[in-house]
């Protein structure tokens, strides 16, 4: 038999209760190995070199919360340390905890100012390679675009690729962009969105 693909989309919107269940429920899966514990937290850093540790908060028997040390008198619910960081948690924490082999990811950059996009690229990539996951990310951010070719050409091996949809009176057509098409797009200036 064919051994089915498994797949996540990963949403990272905390706007409703089932929403917040799932972050605390990936992120108590992903935290059980330290290694996985460890790599989020470097990635987090990247964000706010403030990030100390991340916990889980069992006082609220209903919901448990996810907590992160920002060195202050007590840690902070991640839910209060701001859009991208807890973004950027709930989809490490799908990645770290669930290990798909294909993940979804629409709009990474919502949240995460552009000076850090790439160290979140940078994070992504190692989490992804370590764990054999293959990622497809959506963006229109153009800033976006360059600071994951950054992060990609730093690598050993540079296995980022644009794809670029159009639509068309007939349907939809798409390109795939390497990185000599990556690189003369931002060299000269094109739009690669």
């Amino acid at each position: 038999g064919v051994t089915p693909l498994r797949v996540r989309a990963l949403c990272a919107e905390h706007r409703t209760l089932d929403s917040a269940k799932a972050v605390v429920q990936a992120f108590a899966e992903a935290v059980r190995s330290p290694a996985a514990e460890r790599q989020m937290e470097s990635v987090l850093r990247g964000l706010d070199p403030r990030v100390g540790t991340l916990r889980l908060d069992l006082e609220q028997k209903e919901l448990p919360l996810v907590v992160v040390d920002l060195g202050l008198s007590e840690r902070v619910p991640l839910s209060q340390a701001g859009q991208g960081m807890y973004r950027l948690v709930a989809i490490l924490a799908e990645l770290l905890g669930a290990t798909p082999e294909l993940a979804l990811i629409d709009e990474i950059e919502n949240g995460l100012h552009h000076s850090v996009l790439e160290h979140v690229w940078t994070g992504l990539a190692e989490v992804a390679e370590r764990l054999g996951v293959q990622l497809f990310v959506t963006t229109h951010s153009y800033e976006c675009i360059e600071a994951a070719h950054a992060a990609f050409s730093k690598r050993p091996s540079y296995d980022l690729r644009v794809i670029q949809l159009f639509r068309l009176r007939q349907g939809v057509a798409g390109r795939v962009l390497g990185r000599d098409l990556i690189e003369t797009g931002i060299e000269g200036g094109i739009d690669l969105r």
